[in-house]
């Protein structure tokens, strides 16, 4: 099997990914004086920037985590209880915003954050039926 995709390897990456989100969401990147200006005032089809970009920012993660702890091969009850865990995460991180002098809570993040876990999920899933499928055939 290629050194890349060994489990280990994606679970050290899941370590790193963990960590960048916690800085993402700790540090003071949301001011005026950023290279593309406050990430608030940025819009994608009329969608903020950051609403986005909440939305996508736990999908990897749930890759790399479900990947690296072999989901594929566990339970729908080891599933269901991860995926709580996982939303706790993505609440959690919203709400140390909350926590910090220079951010700010919105429960439009908080959506956000959850639903890029449930779009992690789903991919999670269906990568797991692929997997089976290509295993029995």
């Amino acid at each position: 099997m290629n050194s890349l995709l060994r489990t280990d390897t994606v679970k050290k990456l899941a370590w790193v990914y963990t960590v960048l989100i916690l800085l993402l969401v700790a540090l003071p990147i949301n001011g005026k004086d950023q290279p593309f200006g406050k990430l608030n005032d940025n819009y994608v089809l009329q969608i903020r920037l950051d609403y986005l970009s909440h939305a996508f920012l736990f999908v990897p993660w749930v890759l790399l985590v479900s990947y690296g702890w072999e989901f594929h091969g566990r339970s729908q009850k080891w599933w269901t209880g991860s995926f709580l865990l996982a939303l706790l995460f993505a609440a959690f991180c919203e709400y140390l915003q909350l926590l910090l002098p220079y951010r700010t809570f919105n429960i439009n993040d908080l959506v956000s954050n959850c639903l890029s876990i449930v779009l992690g999920y789903l991919l999670a899933y269906g990568l797991k039926r692929l997997i089976s499928y290509t295993n029995h055939a």
